[in-house]
């Protein structure tokens, strides 16, 4: 176990082969806020996946999980050669992305890790309530600074320069601890990796032409497998990534109690799919946003958590979305009355609403809704009065 800071908190980390243990005081996290930081913790771009496995008023226990190509920033830099830390330098630049956002990671060396080109954060933070929490532009480019530093010397000590400590002796490095802002640091590190690819150009030799011709077909043959590989990538590229982003954005909408913007955002993705959080996300905003009492809302509220029987959660997002016939489906499924009622009213409603059904299915349809609507009231008025009664 060891304590990494950044600007202002202290952490405890342990890092292993499968997994990335964070361990925070009882002064660093509210625990009534627990259950809303889990969302926070699924697997997004640049994030890895967490969950919480032990919180009491003492300490909060989380662990990340990783796989062993997923490798420590820190270790990797140790082995690099400096073009290729300048590279890496130039893909931290996301970390400004979550200046605006709930979710703050903990920027330390020992919190990146590296998976193929991406790096991927491991602790968060998630508003006030988790540390780290938000931080101003001056303290997040004092940070920036200090990382951009410690990537291209891995030799010095960050924390010693977010306090713009170190002895650092080449020019780029001076004008990187000067520089104003993240885009100006950006700016020069991009010139560098031009000026390094230049150099690098004109080091490099004319094969001859034996060696070009064994480059050509052994080109070809990769050619082909990168071909397969691109197809899979762009899989991922097209469809995985964006669906990332959507949860994101979905989760950040949730926060701010935009709940028509959860279900806009995720009106495309097939609910059997989302992760639970979102499942959750979805599913509460659906109950918002639905023509209940807000006793009744209440009520439904109190039962729902992101541990609810997924089709529990599955009912409330068809009906957000206007799906009342697979909420119904779902329901039956259940066998829950309550729900059963809900979606055949919702079903009558709609119908009834609806101007463009020829009259005599509408009002078939109209009859078979309220006599089931009728049943299940009466079951319902049944079961309550049993429960009276004992």
């Amino acid at each position: 176990m060891t304590h990494i800071k950044d600007i202002s908190e202290t952490i405890m980390i342990e890092t292993t082969t499968d997994a990335v243990k964070v361990t925070l005081n009882a002064k660093q996290y509210q625990l009534d806020r627990l259950e809303q930081y889990q969302i926070f913790l699924t697997q997004k771009k640049h994030l890895l996946s967490g969950q919480i496995v032990e919180s009491s008023e003492e300490k909060l226990v989380i662990q990340y999980q990783k796989s062993k190509q997923i490798y420590s920033l820190q270790e990797y830099l140790k082995r690099t050669e400096l073009f290729q830390r300048l590279l890496l330098a130039q893909k931290i630049n996301f970390l400004s992305e979550f200046l605006s956002s709930p979710i703050q990671p903990f920027i330390h060396p020992a919190n990146l890790f590296l998976f193929g080109e991406e790096i991927i954060v491991a602790h968060r933070g998630f508003a006030h309530s988790i540390i780290p929490y938000e931080i101003t532009e001056e303290e997040f480019l004092k940070q920036y600074r200090a990382l951009i530093l410690t990537i291209l010397h891995p030799k010095f000590d960050y924390e010693q320069l977010i306090e713009g400590n170190g002895t650092l002796k080449d020019e780029f490095s001076k004008r990187i601890q000067r520089a104003n802002s993240v885009a100006e640091i950006d700016r020069m590190i991009g010139e560098q990796v031009v000026q390094q690819k230049t150099k690098r150009a004109s080091e490099i030799q004319m094969v001859n032409k034996r060696s070009y011709f064994m480059f050509k077909w052994g080109t070809l043959l990769l050619s082909i497998s990168t071909i397969g590989l691109a197809l899979t990538t762009g899989i991922y590229a097209f469809d995985k990534l964006p669906a990332q982003e959507r949860i994101s954005s979905a989760e950040t909408q949730y926060i701010a109690n935009n709940y028509a913007g959860v279900l806009t955002t995720l009106k495309d993705d097939k609910p059997e799919d989302l992760p639970s959080g979102a499942q959750y996300v979805a599913a509460v905003s659906a109950v918002q946003l639905d023509n209940l009492s807000n006793e009744q809302k209440t009520a439904i509220l109190n039962n729902i958590s992101q541990k609810s029987n997924e089709n529990t959660l599955l009912y409330w997002i068809y009906i957000g979305r206007g799906n009342f016939e697979r909420s119904l489906d779902i329901a039956q499924n259940l066998g829950d009355h309550q729900y059963i009622l809900h979606a055949y009213t919702k079903l009558y409603d709609a119908t009834r609403a609806n101007n463009k059904m020829s009259g005599q299915k509408k009002q078939e349809l109209l009859t078979s809704y309220e006599e089931e609507i009728n049943k299940y009231l009466e079951i319902l008025e049944s079961e309550t009065d049993s429960n009276e009664a004992n």
